[in-house]
């Protein structure tokens, strides 16, 4: 609203004779208060609006101060008037005119006015800079006009006596006889009105009117707004004072009928509204409203102040659909937190117009009560600031006259109090000491629980890597082998009997992984890792692998591949594997006829879509909650009949939503059940010609630049592990030499000349990454080329991955081995060697 005008009063003079009582008699300030009013009806008369906008013209010619400062004063006077348009286009000229002549002041205060009209159009936020401004500003004229905006802002949260206070610090910074300190002073005294309005304060309010329109006005400039009118009516309304209300109201509608201009008509309204409301003529608030309502309307400082007025009427008359209206405004239009009575009031007038006067009773005295409280605290926090400088007066001249009994009392009173103070002041370093040795024994307990946990977080990461590397390194004996004996001529009934113990014994480790993935994901241990993939490759790699497995159940395994995806996209290749292996494992599982179909689509934006669906068993609505829950199978006999630990899925959503989507299933009536989810897959920029093919395995295997078979030696300490090696590489015909420790393979590589080395990392008396380390020191200090070193591990945990590529091993391969698997590992190492030695 308006900057200038008193944006809320007291309905009700409860607090008026309190105020009163300490302040001039009524008659007093009555004759006060008029005797300004016709001050203003007669300045306002002398000129109008059009003139002062004749003002500013010529104040346009001008390239001094002086004319800056005429443009300041329309551009308020027509802001105060809540003709924001017209403000804004004379604000915008002395911001032009002051950028001209470079005055900081001047462009200081443009800025202030444009924020001024941010914050009554219902910008709050802006009374912070207003704030900052007054604070940092070293211009005396920019911080009184900066503080006088602050202290309406105090005011309009009901700290009036705040508001007060900085009002009169900056009173205190304006210089005696600078030319323009009597502007200065005009607007503090202004503001200074309306905060003693606010406490009922009509004495102190006229005086404080009188300064700002009469003793600190420049009569060279035309004034032709008549703003004190409206405050005072409101002033007389607020402590009762019916009659001059009616006659300040009468002076303020003639200025307005005279100036024509349609915010001064909404005020006005607004003024006769308060008036009439005043004789409890609620047919005469409607008909002061009714011309001007959406032009009120749509003032939303303005209609918080009507709209509790006009809700009120319409409720005595009847109209009770147009109070509730106003009601459900009201409470729009109230800032955030803000306690406003009226609305009680409303709502009691509304509840006596429906027929409920119990209720209507009831809301009506609470009304009173929030109304009595809101008054309470608004007076306790304003009257002591107010009248301190009075007090502190008075208690001088006080103390200047009493007698040495009244000294003694006082010096007994200040020594009681700072035995009081003494003791409070015991007390509180008292409650210090014990805070403080309180959060000491906490800060130890939650010093020794953190421990506790670390220890206890270590401990199970230091136990999945052992379990891992004890039941990989048999297991890697009983898979391997058994896969070497699958390559042998066998009768069909041992055949059969090894193909047994080889896939139990990848079940196995299947489910080692799975308890390994589990443990990793909830201690935060996994990681993504984005980078370059064959997106096309990856989804028929995927379907490659499952295809024997389908073509054996007599299930067809199809994919569906969106030709429009891009070729290759930023992820993570490796777990998007894992996700799609294990939905279509789960699908071949449970589907014994039909098909499994895996579908890749394009998504919203750089999102693809996975899909799995399967013709199988489905499961139930109720089973869908729990699916992705660890170890969950819909019923026992799932276990019994498919298999399976119920971790896949439960690793699977895991992992979709650390890649950026979110895993969801369904099962239709008829059967099946469909898995799906979205991942972001950027694709690679310019990367459609460089499309990498997966490797394949050579026929035979390289030979580095040296004769006769390739030499490789491989440590473990393990037999059962070096003879699983052994048999694995026997047809390839590479000559192996195998020690059992980290020394010896260290002792071994200094003394020999190998094409590759095979690590086992958990050894005696010198473990694996140790001898990696060191074999590379030793390539370094004697210039030779670098020798590949694969690590053949049971450590599946990724800080060991991270180890070995540390320690400079070139690659990692988790047990159990695969015969295919080392072989290409073997190949794709001594590959490289090759080609660095051709380089």
């Amino acid at each position: 609203m308006s900057s200038i005008r008193l944006k809320t009063f007291v309905r009700a003079p409860l607090m008026a004779v309190a105020v009163m009582a300490v302040a001039e008699p009524a008659m007093a300030k009555a004759v006060q208060s008029a005797e300004l009013a016709r001050a203003v009806e007669q300045r306002a008369s002398r000129t109008d609006f059009a003139a002062l906008e004749a003002f500013g013209l010529e104040a346009m010619k001008r390239r001094d101060r002086e004319g800056l400062n005429r443009l300041y004063h329309v551009a308020w006077t027509v802001l105060n008037q809540g003709d924001f348009e017209r403000a804004t286009l004379w604000n915008k000229r002395l911001e032009t005119q002051a950028r001209a002549q470079n005055d900081q002041r001047y462009l200081a205060i443009a800025r202030l006015n444009a924020l001024t009209i941010l914050y009554d159009k219902g910008d709050l936020s802006v009374a912070d800079e207003m704030a900052l401004t007054a604070r940092t500003t070293r211009d005396w004229f920019v911080m009184a006009h900066a503080a006088r905006l602050s202290a309406l802002a105090l005011m309009d949260q009901d700290r009036v006596g705040e508001g007060l206070r900085l009002l009169k610090t900056v009173e205190g910074e304006i210089p005696a006889h600078d030319p323009y300190a009597a502007t200065a002073r005009a607007g503090v005294w202004e503001m200074t009105g309306m905060g003693l309005m606010k406490l009922s304060d009509v004495a102190g309010a006229a005086a404080a009117f009188r300064r700002f329109e009469i003793d600190d006005s420049n009569p060279e400039y035309p004034r032709p707004d008549f703003d004190s009118l409206y405050n005072l009516t409101r002033m007389a309304l607020q402590v009762g004072d019916l009659p001059n209300a009616e006659l300040y109201y009468a002076a303020h509608h003639r200025l307005s009928q005279r100036t024509n201009l349609a915010s001064l008509s909404a005020y006005d309204a607004a003024l006769c509204a308060f008036v009439a409301e005043a004789r409890q003529d609620s047919r005469g608030v409607l008909d002061c409203l009714a011309p001007h309502e959406a032009l009120i309307d749509g003032k939303a400082f303005l209609a918080l102040d009507i709209l509790p007025a006009r809700g009120v009427a319409r409720a005595r008359l009847g109209d009770l659909a147009g109070a509730r209206r106003d009601l459900e405004r009201l409470r729009d239009l109230a800032p955030e937190g803000a306690v406003d009575p009226t609305e009680r009031l409303l709502e009691a007038e509304l509840l006596f117009g429906s027929r409920r006067p119990r209720e209507a009773f009831e809301v009506l005295r609470e009304y009173q009560r929030e109304r009595d409280l809101h008054l309470s605290r608004r007076f306790s926090a304003g009257i002591h600031q107010v009248t301190g400088d009075m007090q502190q007066q008075l208690a001088e001249r006080r103390r200047q006259l009493e007698t040495a009994r009244a000294n003694t009392q006082l010096q007994q009173a200040v020594i009681r109090g700072q035995n009081w103070i003494l003791a409070i002041s015991l007390v509180f370093v008292l409650s210090v000491l014990l805070v403080l040795l309180w959060q000491r024994r906490q800060s130890r307990r939650l010093k020794k629980a953190q421990l506790h946990a670390e220890a206890a977080n270590r401990a199970k990461s230091e136990f999945l890597a052992n379990m891992s590397h004890e039941i990989r390194t048999p297991l890697n004996g009983v898979v391997a082998m058994a896969e070497v004996l699958t390559t042998r001529d066998l009768p069909e009934r041992d055949r059969e009997l090894v193909d047994i113990i080889r896939s139990s014994g990848v079940t196995l480790e299947r489910l080692l992984s799975d308890i390994l993935d589990v443990a990793r994901i909830e201690s935060g241990q996994v990681a993504i890792d984005p980078a370059p993939f064959d997106l096309e490759q990856v989804t028929r790699d995927v379907v490659a692998l499952w295809a024997p497995l389908a073509l054996g159940k007599g299930v067809e395994l199809r994919l569906d591949y969106d030709p429009t995806l891009p070729r290759r996209v930023i992820g993570d290749a490796v777990r998007l594997r894992q996700v799609l292996t294990n939905l279509i494992s789960n699908a071949l599982k449970f589907t014994q006829e039909g098909a499994v179909t895996l579908e890749a689509v394009q998504g919203e934006g750089e999102r693809v879509r996975f899909t799995v669906t399967d013709t199988g068993i489905g499961f139930d609505a109720e089973f869908k909650s729990r699916i992705f829950h660890r170890f969950q199978q819909e019923d026992g006999s799932i276990t019994r009949q498919f298999g399976g630990s119920g971790l896949g899925l439960a690793i699977s959503d895991d992992l979709v939503r650390l890649m950026g989507g979110e895993l969801d299933c369904e099962s239709p009536p008829q059967g099946g059940a469909r898995f799906w989810f979205d991942l972001p897959l950027p694709p690679v920029e310019g990367a459609e010609d460089e499309l990498e093919t997966a490797p394949v395995p050579p026929a035979a295997l390289p030979r580095a630049d040296r004769s006769g078979a390739p030499r490789v030696l491989l440590a473990d300490d393990h037999p059962a592990n070096r003879k699983v090696v052994e048999v694995m590489l026997e047809p390839l015909g590479i000559a192996l030499t195998t020690v059992e420790d980290g020394a010896q393979a260290l002792a071994a590589f200094r003394e020999g000349s190998f094409d590759l080395v095979l690590m086992d990392m958990q050894m005696p008396v010198m473990d694996g990454l140790t001898a990696t380390a060191e074999m590379r020191a030793h390539e370094r200090r004697t210039g030779a080329e670098p020798t590949p070193i694969l690590m053949l591990t049971a450590n599946a945990m990724s800080e060991h991955v991270e180890a070995s590529h540390r320690a400079g091993a070139d690659g990692h391969l988790t047990k159990p081995l695969s015969v295919a698997g080392l072989t290409r590992a073997v190949a794709e190492a001594l590959d490289r060697a090759n080609d660095q030695v051709l380089a």
